[in-house]
């Protein structure tokens, strides 16, 4: 039974660069660097390749950037479990069974394996303003460069050069691609308790308070963000028994 709904739009304003695609690292046994996308950059086909010299081949890349739900959820996911989750005989925070019933979960069963379904959903996060997106799909653009203009008018690029810990020596240059555009998300939250919306106001406090990161390469300054709450519905709903209530 569906008593309530809260619909709950997210600003997500970037504090540091946000990785758009893993680093450039050799991976071990492989003569040549491989280049590893994450997440944040879906593509509809074509992909980046790194030559023998690391350096960046043909970029046939086309597709929207974006934040996936999974990731957002994800990221909530950790801290309602950091905030509200028991501690085992390890002193780990593990999930209770209000964030299981939350977030969803599965469970074996002597017969079968049983799911409960999430009561939380977030969405996609893409360019906070439309305009921006419709920059982005601007059919000339990606018909007429191989190495998607539409692309790199959003994203840019740069590199580091790590120290290694034992020798402390440096090391090759990583490169990495980022954005540091303004992404929007929702989130619907069904049967809402008090203690959940807590949980989410936590969060943007904590996001205010520069303890949210997200993306990869966390440890090197990146992935900093910002929520910023800006649109809020809370609905009830009432069944027909209700009515009799009164009476």
């Amino acid at each position: 039974k569906l008593n309530n709904k809260l619909n709950l739009e997210l600003k997500i304003k970037p504090l540091s660069p946000l990785c758009i695609k893993l680093s450039q690292e050799e991976k071990e046994g492989e003569d040549s660097k491989s280049s590893t996308y994450s997440t944040i950059l879906v593509t509809e086909q074509g992909e980046t390749k790194a030559n023998n010299t690391g350096e960046l081949e043909l970029d046939s890349r086309k597709g929207e950037i974006y934040i996936p739900g999974s990731t957002l959820k994800g990221l909530f996911r950790d801290r309602f479990i950091k905030m509200y989750g028991e501690t085992n005989e390890k002193r780990e925070k593990v999930e209770t069974k209000s964030i299981k019933n939350l977030f969803g979960y599965t469970e074996e069963n002597s017969k079968k394996e049983k799911a409960k379904k999430s009561r939380i959903f977030l969405q996609d996060a893409f360019f906070f303003e439309n305009e921006k997106r419709r920059n982005f799909y601007d059919e000339n653009k990606i018909k007429n460069s191989s190495n998607n203009e539409a692309i790199k008018e959003f994203v840019n690029s740069r590199s580091i050069t790590p120290i290694d810990h034992f020798s402390s020596k440096a090391v090759a240059p990583l490169k990495f691609e980022y954005t540091t555009e303004d992404f929007r998300t929702e989130i619907l939250l069904n049967n809402m308790t008090f203690k959940e919306l807590q949980g989410i106001y936590f969060i943007i406090r904590d996001s205010i308070n520069g303890e949210i990161r997200i993306g990869n390469s966390k440890t090197r300054g990146f992935g900093q963000i910002e929520f910023e709450v800006s649109n809020l519905r809370y609905s009830v709903f009432y069944g027909k028994e209700d009515n009799f209530k009164k009476f």
